[in-house]
Order: structure tokens, then C-alpha cells, then sequence
């Protein structure tokens, strides 16, 4: 049985009293007159050696007691020379025990938190753990960036108080009250993330409760899904034009014969330009459809090819309609400018260019078509000398079926997919298209494209 803490500090004085003791005994014994003196002398010597002992093993609980302080504040390293008091040794030993133990638990903790924080990290789901009063606990990466949260200050604040968006609010207020799983899609306002589709988990038990949200932006897909339905019904309009012009001239042929022959060719001469727009419109919708491939590039060739070919090429397809609206055509592009191209696509590109600038453009202008290496991409440059382009239009000028003037570019046999076409032309090729108006008038268009092989994995 360990004797208690009253009995450890009593020891050293019982020694002392001992020694007294057998002092006076020898001196009497020894028939010594100065018992009394000796005895008292013993004696001090006794109190001595015990307020020494005392005050050793003080200095060792203090030691002690500075070294588990380090460990407390972090230093788990901290050790101290083993003592030779033999408790003192075994106290220093439990206690180097107990620190290898907590280190080595510390360690597996801090591993399986980077484990965890490179996991949220990855993925690409925004997550945001909410107390039951819809405090903020925690957010990854991806949901910081999604709501704009800032990660030094929204952590224990009310997600009332950090963001302003009324629809997420009132979906993480059901969720927070609801025991099942709920899911719904929000929209956002002055972010960029516009839809998020949010799931709420409830977190009952954790921590006095709340919500997991798990947000997925899916602005990307409605954008994507919109452009398909304006397609869809854009191309249904575009096609029912020609066709309704083909069957109500077909019947009419049908129904008044071929008596009156100027008629008849006058009936047929419609039919014949309904039949050529269908046409173009189809080839149109098939090239945006076979572009608008995954890894489209894989199925291209591309080679090193000198730009002035591929321009002349374009250039002698619409000479016929250069001379018939007496235009003329300027090239300046450099022999030795090469690029690494599939011809036939971007041939087609710098050919729905000029045939734009032709159409829309004065008779008797100029068209200028040149190119040029600027910072490491081969630029090839359409101007025109007409009336150049209101700068609302700029924006969306390269999107499907988009017209400034859609009873003109009717007439003038467009398609309304001509700039769609350049533009993703430019960017198989890993480049891009643009357009500008400058003061001095026309219209520039730009195709850039690396000169250097540069295959991407799709538009």
C-alpha cells in the first residue's frame, strides 16, 4: 500500500527525531556530561538534513511540473536527464510514455484532417456545414467561391448575415427543419454560379444538430440547355420558310399547269432559291453539329500550311460576287506566315468573312483581308468600308441565328449561322474570333489561331 502525502512530507522530521533520540541514548550510556548538548547538536543536524531532503524533492516536482507545462503548450518533444531518484525515474518514464502516445494520436489526427481537407478540396460539389440556428460551421473551396464567402470571417456568423440570397435562405431554413432529405434548385443573384442545385442533409445529433447543403452549380448546363431550345425553334422558323415557299409554289404549278411558260419560270426561278437556302441552311446546321463534337479535333487533319493559300483559295470562291457588285478584294498577308490548320475549315471561315463584308458593305468598296504573327498567334484581319456595326450588337454577334437585321440578311441569302461557324472554326483550331468597329468606320474582323500545333479536347 503506498503510504498517503502526509506520511512522505512527516518522514524526513521522524528521521531527525530518531537521530535525537539515539544521541541522548549514547550519552547517557556513555556517562558523557554534555548529553543534552549532544543530543540538541544531533538533532539539528536531523532538521537539517530533512529541510534538505524537503527542498530536493520540491525541486523535483517543479521539474516535473515545467515539463508536462511544454507539453501542455505543444512541445511534445520536451524530455528532461533521467533522474536518479528511482520514483523520480519512474514518474519521468510514464510520462515519456504518455507523450509518445499523444504524439502518435495527434499524428493520426492531423493525417486523416489533410486526408479529409484534400478530399473537399477535390471535388467539385460546394459543401456548407450550418448549426441548428443556421450558423456557419464550415465551408470548402468550392462553396466559398460559389457564394463569395470569405474565409477568415463567416465561420459562427448567421448565413442571413453573410449572404443575400433569399431563395438558398429559405432552402437551408426547410432543410434545418425538416428530418428527411430535401433537395431543389436556387438561383443566385451577383454571383456567378446563377443555378445551384442544393441538397440538404440533416445533421441531427452532431453538435446540437443543423444541415449539410451540398450545392451543384448547374449554370452552365441551363445556359446550355437554353441555347439548345433557341436552336431548335430558331432552325424550325428557319427551315419552315423555304419549305412553306416550296409546297405553295409546287401546288400552285400544280393547279394552273404549264399553260403560261414566263410564269412557270418565274414560279420555278422561287422554288429553285427556297430549294438553294434549304440547302445552304442544312450544310450550315450539319458543319455547327459536326463542330460542336467532343475531341472534334481527333477526326481533323491539321498540317503547317502557308495562310496566303489558304486565303487566295477563299478569296477566288467569292470573286464572281466581288465583280458583279464591283468590288474589289486587297490581300496582304506575308508568304512566310505559316500555321498549323486543318485548310478546308478555316478556308470556310475567311470565306463566311468576306462573303459578309460583300454582302453588307457598298458597292464599289473595298474589302481588306491580311495577316499577321502577334504574340505567337497567326491573325488573319477582315475589313470592310460599310457602315460599321451598333456596338449593342457586339456582344452577341457570334451566336446561332442572331441577326442585326433579319429582313436583310433574309434577303441577302443568309443563314443566320455564318459567324457561328467562324467562331468555332477558330476555336477547333484552339483560337478564337473576334469583332470591332473603329471610329473610322467598316468593320474588322479577327481570326487568331496559334501557329504551333495545339489540339484541345472540345468546344
Amino acid at each position: 500500500m503506498a503510504p498517503n502525502a502526509d506520511g512522505m512530507h512527516l518522514r524526513p522530521y521522524r528521521v531527525a527525531a530518531a537521530l535525537a533520540f539515539v544521541a541522548l541514548t549514547i550519552c547517557l550510556l556513555a556517562g558523557i556530561g554534555p548529553a543534552p548538548l549532544l543530543g540538541i547538536g544531533m538533532a539539528a543536524t536531523a532538521l537539517a538534513i530533512a529541510w534538505i531532503t524537503r527542498r530536493m524533492e520540491r525541486e523535483r516536482v517543479m521539474t516535473l511540473y515545467s515539463l508536462l507545462a511544454r507539453i501542455g503548450d505543444g512541445e511534445l518533444g520536451a524530455s528532461l536527464p533521467d533522474s536518479g531518484d528511482e520514483g523520480t525515474l519512474r514518474l519521468q518514464r510514464g510520462i515519456a510514455r504518455a507523450q509518445r502516445g499523444y504524439a502518435e494520436a495527434l499524428a493520426r489526427a492531423e493525417m486523416k484532417s489533410d486526408d479529409l481537407q484534400t478530399l473537399l478540396s477535390a471535388i467539385q460539389t460546394g459543401l456548407v456545414a450550418l448549426d441548428g440556428q443556421l450558423r456557419l460551421r464550415s465551408a470548402n473551396e468550392i462553396a466559398e467561391r460559389m457564394l463569395g464567402l470569405q474565409s477568415t470571417d463567416y465561420r459562427g456568423r448567421l448565413l442571413a448575415e453573410v449572404i443575400r440570397q433569399p431563395e438558398l435562405l429559405a432552402f437551408a431554413e426547410r432543410a434545418a427543419a425538416s428530418a428527411q432529405p430535401m433537395t431543389a434548385e436556387v438561383h443566385l443573384t451577383g454571383t456567378g454560379a446563377e443555378s445551384l442545385l442544393v441538397a440538404g442533409e440533416p445533421l441531427s445529433g452532431v453538435g446540437g444538430g443543423g444541415v449539410l447543403l451540398a450545392l451543384d452549380d448547374v449554370t452552365r448546363l441551363r445556359r446550355l440547355e437554353n441555347v439548345r431550345a433557341d436552336f431548335a425553334a430558331n432552325v424550325s422558323h428557319e427551315l419552315r420558310t423555304p419549305i412553306t415557299n416550296i409546297k405553295g409554289y409546287v401546288e400552285t404549278l400544280i393547279d394552273i399547269g404549264a399553260d403560261d411558260p414566263e410564269q412557270v419560270r418565274h414560279f420555278l426561278g422561287v422554288i429553285h432559291r427556297s430549294t438553294l437556302r434549304l440547302s445552304t441552311l442544312i450544310e450550315d446546321i450539319l458543319l455547327l453539329a459536326f463542330l460542336d463534337q467532343p475531341r472534334v479535333n481527333t477526326h481533323l487533319d491539321f498540317s503547317q500550311t502557308p495562310l496566303h493559300t489558304v486565303i487566295e483559295d477563299a478569296c477566288a470562291q467569292v470573286s464572281l460576287m466581288a465583280q458583279a457588285r464591283r468590288m474589289n478584294i486587297s490581300i496582304r498577308v506575308p508568304e512566310d506566315l505559316f500555321a498549323t490548320v486543318n485548310s478546308s475549315l478555316l478556308s470556310q471561315a475567311v470565306l463566311n468573312l468576306l462573303s459578309n463584308a460583300l454582302k453588307y458593305s457598298p458597292e464599289g468598296t473595298t474589302v481588306e483581308i491580311s495577316g499577321d504573327l502577334t504574340n505567337g498567334f497567326a491573325e488573319i484581319s477582315v475589313r470592310d468600308e460599310g457602315p460599321g456595326i451598333d456596338e449593342e450588337h457586339l456582344p452577341r454577334l457570334f451566336e446561332r441565328f442572331y441577326r442585326v437585321d433579319a429582313a436583310r440578311s433574309r434577303e441577302a441569302g443568309g443563314t443566320g449561322l455564318g459567324l457561328a461557324i467562324v467562331k468555332h472554326i477558330a476555336m477547333v483550331h484552339g483560337g478564337s474570333a473576334s469583332v470591332d468597329c473603329p471610329r473610322t468606320g467598316g468593320t474588322v474582323f479577327k481570326i487568331r489561331i496559334p501557329r504551333g500545333v495545339r489540339r484541345i479536347d472540345g468546344i
